[in-house]
């Protein structure tokens, strides 16, 4: 049988700033006044989607919103059940509490899914199947520790429950201890980042495929015929991608020669091993394309509705070869 909980419950370092159906207005400006369980992870470095700087730019006011995705719509409408399946399974009742912060450091904050019955908090995740390896063996992804345990840290709550979907399947449910010196590290490292908000330093670009996409949704379109001087900072960043796009060209011919040659040697054999291990396959394969010149021809209607035209910048190496 669920236990009751009441929703003014407070949590032993926590204090209410937003109940859970504030606006969302009101939420986005709350966010900036600290850092939350969705910010903890890039600021980790933990955070495939998102980055430091995407971070630093959310609290400083200049955010570039990310679009929102089916999946994160789907997650919304997905909660609610898996904190019912949650109770039903465990007999512990959870409710939603809105966005906390700590009494000690406010800038910490903790927008909890769930608040149990039992003295801890519900952390919810929905994810695909193919990071089902990450829960495998009663153990639960490295980002769900993490944000959990930022969660402990803020709330004071000695424990935590995590209820996760994992490729539509019902939710595995785990329990997770409080860990001080994990919580001390990251509490650190949450610390020093805050810092450099409140100084507005912002910290430098790490690369990667997330602050690829950063700078693409700060800067999506070029201003026709504006140059820019760029100082030797610039120069040392186009010597360095000059000299990654050559290294990488003699990466890719090397590549090529070394398949073309095992390729040869396998011949008609689809796996090649060297003293009875598997080494390489070269299985048969297919994919199905639609040739584009016959849909124009044969149903002109059809190819005009389904054409789309993607607008983006396009970067080109013009480093003279004197300045290489």
């Amino acid at each position: 049988m669920a236990l009751a909980l009441a929703t003014t419950s407070v949590t032993p370092a926590a204090e209410p700033v937003l109940p859970a159906d504030a606006p969302r207005r009101r939420w986005l400006q709350a966010r900036r006044s600290g850092i939350g369980g969705s910010d903890v992870l890039a600021v980790l470095g933990l955070d495939p989607w998102s980055s430091r700087l995407a971070v630093y730019l959310a609290k400083t006011g200049a955010e570039v919103e990310r679009p929102e995705t089916d999946d994160m719509v789907w997650g919304r409408f997905v909660e609610p059940a898996i904190a019912e399946y949650f109770t039903h399974r465990t007999g512990i009742g959870a409710v939603r509490c809105g966005l906390l912060r700590n009494v000690e450091r406010p800038w910490q904050l903790a927008s909890v899914d769930r608040l149990t019955a039992d003295g801890g908090l519900l952390e919810i995740k929905n994810t695909g199947h193919w990071r089902r390896a990450e829960w495998d063996g009663g153990q639960i992804a490295d980002g769900a520790e993490a944000q959990t345990q930022h969660y402990l840290d803020v709330t004071g709550l000695p424990h935590a429950w995590v209820a996760a979907q994992v490729g539509g399947a019902p939710p595995l449910i785990r329990r997770v201890e409080r860990d001080e010196r994990l919580i001390a590290d990251m509490r650190e490292i949450e610390r020093e980042f805050w810092a450099l908000v409140q100084a507005r330093t912002p910290p430098p670009l790490e690369g990667g495929k997330a602050e690829e996409q950063l700078v693409n949704r700060m800067f999506p379109r070029a201003q026709p015929g504006r140059t820019v001087e760029v100082g030797e900072r610039g120069l040392r960043l186009a010597r360095d991608y000059d000299r990654a796009h050559q290294e990488e060209g003699i990466a890719t011919a090397a590549k090529k020669r070394a398949k073309t040659g095992l390729t040869h040697l396998m011949g008609d054999a689809e796996v090649a091993t060297y003293r009875g291990r598997t080494i390489a396959a070269w299985a048969n394969a297919s994919k199905t394309g639609y040739d584009g010149d016959v849909l124009e021809a044969r149903f002109p209607a059809a190819a005009d509705a389904a054409r789309r035209t993607t607008e983006y910048r396009k970067f080109s190496n013009k480093l003279p070869k004197e300045l290489t």
